[in-house]
C-alpha cells in the first residue's frame, strides 16, 4: 500500500508537463524536481518515486527501455533523432504471504486513487518489458549511466546512449517472446 500511496502523492503534489523541448529533461534529482514540483517526462518522475520509496526503505531500481521499432530505425539509419523509449520503476516487495518478489510500476502513469496504480510482476531474466519496450537497463539511478564517456544528462545524450544500447543489444533476445501482451 505504501507504493500505491506514493504514486498517489506524486500525482496529487507535483505537475507532469508534456513538453519534449524542456532542457531540465534528465538533469534533475529529486530536491529538484520536489522544489518546482513539476516533473519533465518519465525520467522525473521515476528518479522521484525511487527517493520517496527508498526513504521507506524500499529497494528500488530504475528501468530503462527503448521502443523497439525505434531501435529497427536507427540500425537502418532511417531515424537520427529524438528519444524513443520509457522509464519504469522495479520495486521489490513482500505480498501478503511475506513472499518477496520483483515488480515493474509504471511511475509516469497518471493516478487518482490508489486503486489505479497498475503493480505488476517484474522478470529479470527478459528485457521485453512490453512487446514495444526493450530494458537496456537496470541502474540504481538514470545518471549512473555511463556509455563510451557519455553520462545522461540532455536528451541528445540519452539518444545517443540509446541508439547505442540497441546496437548493442541482443536481438534474438529482444525479438524471443513477440508473443507478449502490450
Amino acid at each position: 500500500m505504501i507504493v500505491r500511496n506514493i504514486l498517489l502523492w506524486i500525482n496529487q503534489n507535483t505537475l507532469r508537463l508534456h513538453d519534449p523541448k524542456d532542457k531540465r529533461k534528465f538533469k534533475r534529482s529529486a530536491d529538484e524536481i520536489l522544489s518546482s514540483k513539476e516533473r519533465t517526462g518519465c525520467c522525473d518522475s521515476a528518479t522521484l518515486f525511487v527517493a520517496l520509496a527508498r526513504a521507506k526503505n524500499i529497494p528500488c531500481m530504475q528501468i530503462i527501455t527503448l521502443d523497439k521499432a525505434w531501435g529497427e530505425k536507427v540500425k537502418d539509419n532511417e531515424r537520427n533523432f529524438a528519444t524513443d523509449g520509457h522509464f519504469f520503476v522495479g520495486c521489490y516487495l513482500r505480498d501478503t504471504l511475506g513472499n518477496a518478489k520483483w515488480n515493474l510500476i509504471d511511475t509516469d502513469k497518471k493516478v487518482q486513487d490508489v486503486r489505479d496504480v497498475d503493480i505488476r510482476a517484474l522478470s529479470l531474466e527478459s528485457r521485453n518489458i512490453t512487446k514495444r519496450l526493450y530494458a537496456f537497463a537496470y541502474t540504481r539511478d538514470y545518471s549512473d549511466i555511463v556509455l563510451d564517456g557519455k553520462r545522461i544528462d540532455s536528451i541528445g545524450k540519452m539518444t545517443d546512449i540509446q541508439k547505442e544500447a540497441f546496437l548493442r543489444c541482443n536481438y534474438n533476445d529482444m525479438h524471443k517472446d513477440e508473443s507478449m501482451q502490450k
